[in-house]
């Protein structure tokens, strides 16, 4: 019995998971139904979760092609998506859990995932997950528990490109907020954005 404890199908899975061997995954998928790959082992990590710390998002793939939606949280009950988004190669992982059916508009401890985009990614990474959260679906306005957008809780950091970038994808721009900004410059600059993209709108008859 211990034997084939320790040899079932989903354990063999998950070892050439560990093993970081897509090929092998591939060849022991067939052998498993899509709820076994949903279920925890003895640590409590399902097969799923294993497979998105893998070093090669092809593991990932093999896996999420044979799983249904909705997809299984973590084992600490994070969606994993936003368990991807700790990942320094997190585009890979979130390209692939979006395109088999993650919810780009999920929201985790009263964050909308563009705000958990906000609280992981570095500069350099965010503008491009929030592009591609976009793309999606995602609403560039959606507020936290507090009631903040992503836009008013990126305001003082100061990233011009960045704000100009969330107004031009749709992002409301509170004259308020801007009343508020240390850089009276920057706040400037942004409502020249903002009414330079109202006039342009009109001219579209948007």
């Amino acid at each position: 019995m211990l034997k084939s404890l320790f040899n079932s199908p989903q354990q063999r899975l998950i070892k050439a998971i560990q093993s970081g061997d897509p090929d092998k995954v591939a060849r022991l998928l067939p052998k498993l139904a899509p709820d076994d790959l949903c279920a925890p082992d003895d640590d409590g990590v399902h097969a799923l979760e294993h497979a998105l710390q893998a070093d090669t998002v092809r593991i990932l793939t093999l896996l999420l092609n044979k799983t249904a939606s909705p997809l299984p949280a973590g084992r600490c009950g994070t969606p994993l998506i936003v368990l991807a988004l700790q990942y320094e190669d997190s585009l890979p992982r979130i390209n692939a859990l979006l395109q088999a059916g993650e919810d780009a508009n999920l929201s985790h401890e009263g964050q909308p995932l563009l705000h958990h985009c906000a609280r992981y990614c570095t500069p350099q990474r965010l503008m491009v997950h929030v592009s591609r959260l976009l793309e999606y679906g995602a609403d560039i306005n959606a507020a936290d528990e507090a009631g903040m957008t992503l836009m008013e809780k990126l305001m003082p950091r100061g990233d011009q490109a960045l704000l100009q970038f969330l107004i031009q994808s749709g992002a409301e721009c509170e004259e308020a907020w801007l009343e508020q900004l240390d850089d009276q410059a920057l706040a400037a600059q942004l409502r020249r954005i903002r009414e330079d993209l109202r006039i342009r709108q009109m001219m579209l008859g948007g």
